[in-house]
């Protein structure tokens, strides 16, 4: 099969892909990958042919859309910036799909860009399947957010979040499905793949929102966090990489706590701010940042790249951003967490440890000193554990994906 994956966003969009990707090249499948251009490098270390799709994700980060106008309290100027961060490097991203979906059997997304791709896989009469990384379709079990709502008021919530998303998308839509020769579509895509038949791949693990597997059926299937082999993480950290020295450190005495926010733009007061009230209450830390860390016997400061699978099991518990791969890794490590969420998903995956008592979360404006108790309470380190238990294991995970992409570029 020739299968084409293109992915919007940032490392923790295209690692997942990678790991399916890697396996179905494994397998003897014609894979090709186009991400975006800051990601290019690190995921042709892979192996894959890549390319880029659109411009650098990294710019778009630390731009004024994403930082400010993203987070701005007035809803419309939240909503237009919505629809600008999905129109980031449109054109080029519409004809790479384009030039890709002409020589695949299928197309394979990440979340991002997926009404796109789906119009550009009917155009050419291929198949198309989403990877979700976390629960993006209306359900009945889950709030939208951190706090907890009535279930009525829930449920609706996700409908509006859900009908609002699509309309900021609905006009590049009509007018990308016109160029193909295509009718308009109608009502958010969930729900036409649901129609069609499109399997959803929800590639994180269900034991962290019950409810929603029986909600959504096997059309959506859950199978586990996507994780690239071993040799493949050594591959694409490109020897730059501190875990050896960081797994030395932590193996050495008292088990730390890691405190890291990924791609996630946080102040060095922040992250000062928690590495200190973790010292001062006697333990070890790592502080994984580019940030200056003041110097101190139980701090190990890193600011290179590390295998959070190969030094997460060495820790106590973890602060961190609250992304679905670090979620991941710190879950299946059976720690704690501590979420300091900014945006996006971030809250939902805080909610999700808190229900089964392995963690909590705070948005990182109102995170305080008492937000990091969990880390040392021995019930949540034995939920944490419990959970991590009942994770797939990733190589399980992988398989799985790989079975429903073939199946679909079959049919």
């Amino acid at each position: 099969m020739r299968i084409a994956f293109t992915v919007h966003g940032s490392r923790g969009d295209v690692q997942p892909a990678v790991a399916i990707g890697a396996e179905l090249a494994r397998r003897g499948h014609e894979v090709r990958v186009a991400v975006p251009e800051d990601l290019v490098e690190l995921t042709a270390a892979s192996g894959l042919p890549t390319q880029v799709l659109t411009p650098s994700t990294a710019e778009l980060l630390a731009s004024p859309l994403v930082k400010e106008r993203l987070k701005s309290k007035n809803p419309r100027v939240r909503l237009k910036a919505l629809g600008e961060v999905a129109d980031h490097g449109r054109a080029t991203s519409e004809r790479v799909m384009g030039e890709l979906a002409d020589v695949s059997d299928l197309l394979v997304t990440g979340p991002l860009a997926q009404d796109r791709a789906d119009a550009i896989a009917q155009s050419r009469g291929i198949g198309f399947v989403p990877l979700h990384y976390c629960p993006l379709r209306p359900n009945a079990s889950l709030d939208v957010r951190y706090r907890e709502y009535p279930r009525p008021v829930s449920q609706a919530m996700w409908r509006l979040a859900d009908q609002t998303y699509w309309l900021t998308l609905r006009g590049a839509d009509r007018r990308l499905r016109t160029e193909l020769g295509l009718p308009p579509a109608k009502g958010p895509l969930g729900g036409r793949l649901r129609s069609a038949g499109v399997p959803e791949i929800q590639a994180y693990d269900a034991a962290l929102f019950p409810g929603l597997e029986n909600d959504w059926g096997p059309q959506r299937p859950f199978v586990g966090f996507l994780l690239p082999d071993k040799d493949t993480r050594a591959a694409l950290s490109n020897g730059d990489d501190a875990t050896s020295p960081a797994v030395e450190w932590a193996d050495a005495d008292e088990a730390p706590v890691y405190v890291g926010f990924g791609s996630m733009k946080i102040t060095a007061d922040q992250i000062g701010g928690i590495v200190t009230t973790l010292l001062d209450r006697g333990l070890r830390v790592i502080g994984h940042t580019d940030h200056q860390l003041s110097q101190h016997d139980r701090l190990l400061h890193l600011d290179q790249p590390v295998d959070h699978e190969t030094l997460l099991p060495r820790c106590r518990g973890a602060v961190h951003h609250g992304g679905a791969g670090t979620t991941a890794a710190a879950t299946r490590a059976g720690i704690p967490s501590v979420i300091t969420w900014l945006s996006a998903d971030q809250p939902m995956w805080a909610a999700a440890l808190r229900r089964n008592g392995a963690g909590s979360g705070n948005k990182l404006a109102r995170f305080g000193p008492s937000d990091l108790d969990p880390l040392t309470d021995p019930a949540v380190a034995a939920a944490a554990t419990r959970l991590g238990e009942r994770l797939t294991p990733p190589a399980d995970a992988v398989a799985s994906a790989c079975e429903t992409l073939l199946d679909a570029a079959s049919h």
